[in-house]
């Protein structure tokens, strides 16, 4: 008879266990970044906030990141899906958000993954998001540059979604790998014009107005022409939470 409850007892753990995932944190600000490990700077974060915001305003689609230190066990897959219905990613009634997930249990057990909601999974198919993580996202990931990887599927999957309802949001520039490294790789030549036509337009054009205005994203420059944000740029008070979205648990992830 003891036999039998010890039995019992371990088999109720285990099940009691295998339903019990790692933590969803609670948000502490709107809830396009959610930064537990603190890869991000606070710039950093805002300007997500602020491209999140720009989107939903026009669009209603969410995209949301999710950093944590540890899955506790938990396979990336489940804990993704489940998060983004904890969240409620998205509006509830086009399904349309994003959930990035980044877990950095160190040094052997780094995962990333993106879930997404219904109403989105015919512009990201499985694939076309894990081609996405693999240019954007995984070479910098991978070498440690936990920020400029998430800062980089960001802007991509901006950039989808507002492709996704035809509406001219913020341009953003995301690198992807093999441009970096011809970037990098310019002959000597290239670098003198490039050079040469910066002193002309700055020497020759300096008495006319500015049409627009720049601004730092991570170190990065981005040029914000007139009239570029659609249907507005962090229109809205109030702190922005999900707006019940769902996912049947399309995306696509990656170890690195």
């Amino acid at each position: 008879m003891r036999r039998r409850i010890a039995l019992l007892c371990f088999l109720l753990l285990m099940v009691s266990g295998q339903g019990v995932a790692a933590d969803f944190p609670e948000l502490t600000n709107d809830i396009y970044v959610q930064d537990e490990v603190g890869i991000l700077s606070e710039q950093q974060k805002e300007e997500l906030r602020q491209l999140g915001r720009g989107l939903e305003d026009a669009t209603s689609a969410q995209i949301m990141v999710l950093v944590i230190p540890t899955l506790e066990g938990e396979p990336i897959e489940s804990y993704a899906n489940q998060a983004f219905r904890h969240y409620g990613v998205g509006s509830e009634e086009e399904n349309n958000g994003i959930l990035v997930v980044l877990s950095l249990d160190e040094p052997n057990d780094r995962e990333i993954y993106v879930e997404i909601g219904y109403g989105l999974e015919g512009a990201l198919p499985d694939g076309k998001v894990g081609r996405i993580l693999d240019e954007y996202a995984i070479p910098y990931l991978s070498q440690g540059n936990y920020s400029e990887g998430v800062i980089n599927l960001y802007e991509v999957l901006y950039q989808e979604v507002a492709a996704e309802y035809q509406w001219n949001g913020e341009p953003v520039e995301p690198q992807a790998a093999a441009s970096q490294q011809q970037q990098e790789g310019l002959p000597p030549f290239m670098t003198i014009l490039i050079v040469s036509a910066i002193l002309i337009l700055i020497t020759g054009g300096g008495g006319g107005k500015g049409g627009g205005r720049r601004r730092g994203r991570g170190g990065r420059t981005i040029y914000m022409g007139p009239g570029s944000f659609g249907g507005g740029f962090g229109g809205g008070g109030g702190f922005r939470g999900g707006g019940g979205g769902m996912s049947g648990g399309g995306g696509a992830g990656r170890g690195f």
